[in-house]
């Protein structure tokens, strides 16, 4: 190669290098974060998300082992997810895609013992069902989409999915795998960031 493509090639690789960094410190800086974990566990577990699916995990890793770990939940209505995050080490540990139909808390919630593998819903003439529940203080739930209602199948679509209130409805493998939340982990339900 002659000496101008390498100084061409050069300039090329160089100018591309300095912008990959200006747009990093700029998502870095203009996004949005939680005080509760670090900046960069939630730019690395954002980047790992799936498109919402009702039939898949949210994000494209394995789920963290929630058993003996500090865990606390945020409850994002803006952007629709669920972080997970461990409290010892202040980092999301995962993010998961939710429907949530609860109204913002000043105080946190928490996790209940009571969980199960199927629960029904009545509304006046409105019944409705859904699976892998997880209950929640004050009479709210962690759950699946709705599978039936009024005995008739739901489209298994997690963004037009009907909202059950008083819920919080995440994908089939997302339910089953925060069905292992230990017992008092608190969860805050925020507007938004």
């Amino acid at each position: 190669m002659n000496k101008e493509i390498k100084h061409l090639l050069l300039i090329s690789v160089t100018l591309f290098l300095i912008f990959i960094f200006i747009f990093n410190v700029y998502t870095y800086h203009a996004a949005n974060f939680v005080p509760q974990a670090s900046k960069a566990s939630q730019i690395i577990n954002r980047t790992r998300l799936r498109s919402p699916n009702i039939n898949r995990p949210s994000e494209k890793w394995t789920y963290p082992n929630v058993n003996n770990s500090h865990i606390e939940l945020i409850a994002l209505k803006k952007p629709q997810q669920v972080l997970v995050i461990n409290s010892n080490s202040h980092r999301v540990i995962y993010i998961v895609h939710a429907q949530i139909n609860l109204p913002a808390q000043k105080s946190p919630l928490h996790i209940l013992h009571a969980r199960g593998q199927q629960i029904y819903h009545i509304n006046g003439s409105r019944q409705a069902v859904s699976k892998n529940w997880l209950g929640i203080s004050n009479g709210n739930y962690i759950e699946t989409p709705v599978t039936d209602m009024n005995s008739h199948r739901v489209p298994h679509n997690l963004k037009k999915i009907p909202k059950v209130e008083n819920t919080i409805q995440v994908s089939h493998a997302d339910a089953k795998w925060l069905q292992a939340l230990p017992e008092n982990t608190p969860l805050l339900v925020k507007e938004g960031y």
